[in-house]
């Protein structure tokens, strides 16, 4: 996410070799913990990581 700000699910899914529903929680964890943000809107925006 950091190195590729418009990153989609489906990207980190084959890179990682998850499901969509691990990709979602990770993400959904990030975001609850303050570490990553999404700026504009799902398909056209991009990721903000804070730390």
């Amino acid at each position: 996410m950091k190195e590729d700000s418009a990153i989609t699910q489906v990207r980190l899914m084959e890179e990682f070799d998850l499901t969509r529903k691990q990709v979602q929680k990770i993400i959904k964890d990030l975001r609850e913990d303050g570490l990553v943000e999404r700026q504009g809107s799902n398909r056209s925006g991009k990721w903000i990581v804070k730390k």
